[in-house]
This record gives C-alpha cells, sequence and structure tokens, in this order.
C-alpha cells in the first residue's frame, strides 16, 4: 500500500469512489468484502492513498460492480466533473484539519 505524502485527487481516485457509491456501498462495508478499514476506502478516494494496481485492483472492480480493468480505464478517460476544483478543496479542507474550515 503506498500512502502519499500529499493529497491528489486523481481521476481514478473519484471513479472508484463512484463506483463503490453506485454499488450502494458504504465506505465500512466495501472495506469488510475487501478486508480493508474503512479508513483505507476512504483514503484512496480522497488521495492520500495510492490507487490499487494489478490483483489489488481487480479485487475493488469486483466489488464495484464486477467490472473489467479496461473498462474502469475507460470510465477514467470518460470521466467528466460534477464538482469545481474548488468545490472538491473545500469539502477536503474540513477533513484535512485546516483551522478555520471545520
Amino acid at each position: 500500500m503506498g500512502r502519499t505524502d500529499r493529497v491528489v485527487m486523481s481521476v481514478e481516485a473519484r471513479v472508484m469512489k463512484r463506483l463503490r457509491e453506485r454499488n450502494g456501498l458504504s465506505m465500512r462495508k466495501a472495506g469488510q468484502l475487501l478486508g480493508y478499514s474503512d479508513s483505507y476506502i476512504s483514503q484512496i478516494e480522497n488521495g492520500r492513498e495510492n490507487v490499487p494496481t494489478g490483483e489489488r485492483l481487480l479485487r475493488f472492480l469486483n466489488i464495484y460492480g464486477n467490472i473489467t480493468e479496461k473498462y474502469f480505464k475507460q470510465l477514467c478517460k470518460d470521466f467528466e466533473e460534477d464538482q469545481t476544483d474548488q468545490m472538491v478543496i473545500q469539502d477536503l479542507l474540513p477533513k484535512l484539519g485546516v483551522p478555520g474550515y471545520g
């Protein structure tokens, strides 16, 4: 698992979150099904942990709708923002413990 030193809201992380939500899974339930903590799921989706690759990614994709890696890559390529970068940053500031936000 590759924890990052900075927050990087990648398209892949955003697509992972959408897939989880579309399949009606909470972070806790997804973590239970995958054998990870809900905190780890959150870290992936919020850019504090690298998006899994290889077999680990395939485990997520199986739980998140039984989709192929090829389809996942296509979803990432076709991803459209439904939030501006500013909206995403404003959402993350309280989660990061930035004074004055939260």
